[in-house]
């Protein structure tokens, strides 16, 4: 019975220590990962890549907490594939997000008529407006949002706009490896 119950502690052990050194691999292996999964579905080329494109545009959309939501809602729309959708979205990242919604709001400022290098200054004063919010306990949320309103409607009309190009670009080349990816499968 110790034997047991020693087994069973250290098999939650490892589980918890193997969860831990997943967190730990290297940007590069999981990209490499998820690259993998999206070749490995078994879907049509033209489906994985375009449930791929329309998680990438999910992924540059500024609605975090929704972009999974919104890309399996495109994909089955479009009767493409949801998991390509799903691991779509995983370029959009912590790491990404800056770059992603820099363009974005940029792009959003263009489209909306407004100088962009006013805008780079105009968003910069807003979200130092906005952490200072958020920072002193005395002020409210309703004053967060105020700070937090000009720069909405273009972060959202930049980011259907650079999700729209990024998903344009990421469906060619994935449907091309996902078709070589099945080819050589099928050859074996």
């Amino acid at each position: 019975m110790v034997d047991r119950s020693l087994r069973d502690r250290l098999s939650v052990a490892s589980d918890v220590a193997g969860r831990w050194a997943l967190k730990l691999v290297p940007l590069r292996k999981r990209l490499t990962y998820y690259w993998r999964r999206i070749l490995r579905l078994r879907a049509t080329p033209h489906e994985v890549a375009l449930g791929c494109a329309a998680g990438v545009f999910a992924a540059c959309t500024p609605f975090l907490g929704f972009q999974m939501a919104l890309a399996g809602a495109i994909a089955f729309l479009l009767r493409v594939s949801i998991p390509a959708a799903l691991l779509g979205t995983f370029i959009g990242n912590p790491l990404s997000w800056p770059a992603i919604w820099s363009a974005s709001y940029v792009a959003g400022v263009w489209v909306l008529g407004d100088d962009p290098a006013d805008a780079a200054e105009h968003f910069v004063q807003s979200a130092n407006k906005l952490s200072a919010t958020l920072m002193a306990p005395s002020r409210s949320l309703d004053s967060a949002v105020v700070s937090l309103s000009p720069i909405i409607e273009p972060l959202v009309i930049g980011g259907l706009l650079v999700g729209l190009i990024a998903a344009v670009f990421s469906y060619y080349p994935t449907r091309q490896a996902v078709r070589v990816f099945q080819k050589r499968r099928r050859a074996r």
